[in-house]
């Protein structure tokens, strides 16, 4: 890398960058519709970030086995691709800051992981190569399990955005199955549908704030969608304008329906066809074992009960992490 490059990750922030920690089908295009980037001064990007989106086919391709079993080819692809992804996301920033306009994107947690660790969490301790870099330069804590080092990772002003894992699993499952993917597996990947990722970025973030670092601030779906009060309450936090807040819009025009991908039509479809928030879409006081009787309807006997088990094997870190949630 550069060394302009490097020096642009090392140097304090000149002003507020902001991460939005999201995991998939967590309203996460909702949120971003609701905060309204535009208004709030964000330099755009597409798809509102997902800098690291360019990686995950070259990752899905080999996380089916341990990374002990890599070829050096698909090790030197890997490397690359998420090179190419790091300095991506340091051109936006540094644009964005040499401008005068907002840091602000979302990623989901997955997507910042190191191989190294999805490795060792899919296939078992023993099954990596080496030790985990980071990309640019700095240090790496245990708590850390992404790309990026510590230092980098605490220019940032983050928050989290957790969702019941009844409504975002089923809604990942779902789209997982459906042709427009096209993927040979039809389910989540392990490595996909475990929480733990997000859950060990907040920890690390966490951490850092109890040593005098940001606060992390965690937001749930079913709160975004239900309390504008909330919502104003957590953009004051975050030093973003309240004002600048939207809790209605336009449908997608055909046109703009159009133009989107396949995947991209799929995945905010929901989004496309609103004009507000759908409180539908709210999980409320839930029943994992009255869901799981539609999933088994829906699905069929073994996996809806394949669904269910993955449901309530991440209530824990739910839990945890609503238990940390904003509130009024």
């Amino acid at each position: 890398m550069s060394t302009e490059a490097t020096t642009t990750t090392m140097c304090p922030t000149p002003t507020a960058r902001h991460l939005l920690v999201t995991s998939p089908r967590t309203a996460s295009n909702l949120l971003v519709r609701m905060l309204n980037f535009d208004g709030q001064g964000a330099r755009p990007t597409r798809s509102s970030g997902y800098f690291w989106l360019p990686s995950i086919l070259k990752r899905y391709a080999v996380q089916g086995k341990p990374m002990s079993e890599w070829t050096t080819e698909e090790k030197k692809d890997i490397d690359e691709i998420e090179q190419q992804c790091f300095d991506n996301l340091l051109d936006y920033i540094k644009k964005a800051e040499e401008e005068g306009q907002l840091v602000l994107f979302k990623e989901h947690a997955l997507l910042m992981n190191h191989p190294f660790f999805e490795s060792e969490f899919a296939h078992g301790k023993g099954t990596t190569i080496g030790e985990p870099t980071v990309l640019g330069s700095g240090t790496r804590s245990p708590l850390n399990k992404t790309v990026l080092s510590d230092e980098f990772l605490k220019t940032f002003k983050p928050t989290f955005l957790i969702r019941h894992p009844a409504l975002s699993l089923s809604s990942m499952y779902r789209a997982a199955r459906s042709d427009v993917l096209g993927r040979p597996e039809k389910e989540p990947s392990l490595v996909e549908r475990s929480s733990i990722w997000s859950r060990a970025l907040f920890d690390f973030y966490e951490a850092e704030h109890n040593n005098g670092g940001e606060r992390p601030l965690v937001l749930d779906a079913d709160d975004i969608m239900t309390s504008p009060e909330l919502m104003s309450k957590y953009a004051r936090l975050a030093g973003l304008d309240p004002e600048k807040l939207r809790f209605s819009w336009e449908k997608a025009s055909q046109e703009e329906l159009s133009n989107m991908s396949a995947m991209a039509r799929m995945m905010l479809s929901s989004l496309s066809a609103s004009d507000s928030v759908n409180l539908d879409k709210v999980a409320g006081d839930l029943d994992i074992a009255k869901e799981a009787v539609k999933w088994r309807a829906e699905f069929g006997d073994e996996d809806g009960r394949k669904l269910e088990s993955w449901v309530r094997e991440a209530m824990p870190d739910y839990e945890y992490m609503r238990s940390k949630r904003l509130m009024i």
